[in-house]
């Protein structure tokens, strides 16, 4: 069985190639093949004619896709539209990878499947718009919202916050944004386990449990022995480079995925493999 991985090279991209049987796994990034470009994904789908797609790749920056809405749509609507119809043309699986940022954070508990989608920033809405396509255009797929993703290959604040703190620097970190930590080891195994199953549909994964970016940070320099007095309280407020908005609390709720597959375990013990595992 062929497996095509877009934004392979990528954070969560790099643990789901662990898991996969190298021979019969492609792995693309954005210097292989540009999404956006519907005759280079079209040649992309004739050579390898996968059976199962993990699409990943993703215009991510949240602030950056505020300044640069049209690179943003480039990537996550136009690009995933044409993943989307070549997936559909060769019967392909197509698993897609969206986020909590479709929300505006406005409801008091975890969001579910249900729940009405209201994003407040560009990256929001290109990714809302991008499940869209893909529950329009595909028969066989599954989206998967997830939140704030880190793990040992990520270039974000979520992973990079140890070694950050590790050297000693002192770090400004918000008490007012409020979601669920996903270890990327363990979303990239959630994703096969999906992919493998017969679950078409929306569902949320990340792990149990939920905290702001502060208590996140805390709980590190608990782990690692750290001074937390290198943790500056701040509200979002208090950024002066925070372009987009964001949602104050974008908990997810993972019931579903627990009836469907089984209970992700809590954030702070995947956060304490990672440290202890791929950190310390």
């Amino acid at each position: 069985m062929k497996t095509l991985i877009t934004g392979g090279t990528g954070l969560v991209g790099r643990y789901l190639k662990e898991l996969l049987p190298a021979e019969e796994t492609f792995i693309l990034s954005r210097q292989d093949v540009d999404i956006a470009n519907f005759y280079d994904v079209r040649r992309l789908f004739n050579r390898i004619q996968p059976d199962i797609v993990f699409h990943l790749a993703a215009f991510t920056d949240v602030d950056r896709c505020e300044c640069e809405p049209v690179n943003a749509f480039r990537t996550n609507v136009t690009g995933t539209f044409n993943v989307a119809f070549f997936a559909e043309e060769f019967s392909a699986r197509i698993i897609y990878l969206s986020t909590d940022f479709v929300f505006d954070g406005k409801k008091n508990s975890p969001y579910n499947e249900l729940d009405i989608t209201c994003p407040l920033s560009v990256y929001g809405k290109t990714k809302l718009e991008g499940e869209r396509i893909i529950r329009d255009n595909c028969g066989n797929y599954s989206i998967v919202r997830t939140s704030r993703i880190f793990g040992k290959y990520g270039h974000n604040f979520a992973s990079q916050l140890p070694r950050k703190l590790l050297q000693g620097h002192k770090v400004k970190i918000t008490t007012d944004l409020i979601n669920s930590p996903t270890y990327a080891r363990d979303l990239a195994v959630a994703l096969v386990q999906i992919a493998t199953s017969k679950f078409c549909g929306l569902i949320h994964f990340c792990n149990d449990g939920y905290c702001s970016w502060y208590d996140f940070g805390f709980y590190i320099c608990k782990q690692l022995g750290l001074d937390t007095s290198l943790l500056i309280p701040v509200s979002i407020n208090d950024f002066a480079d925070s372009i987009a908005k964001r949602p104050s609390f974008s908990t997810l709720d993972t019931s579903l995925f627990g009836r469907k597959f089984y209970k992700p375990r809590p954030w702070h013990q995947a956060l304490e493999e990672f440290l202890n595992q791929e950190i310390s």
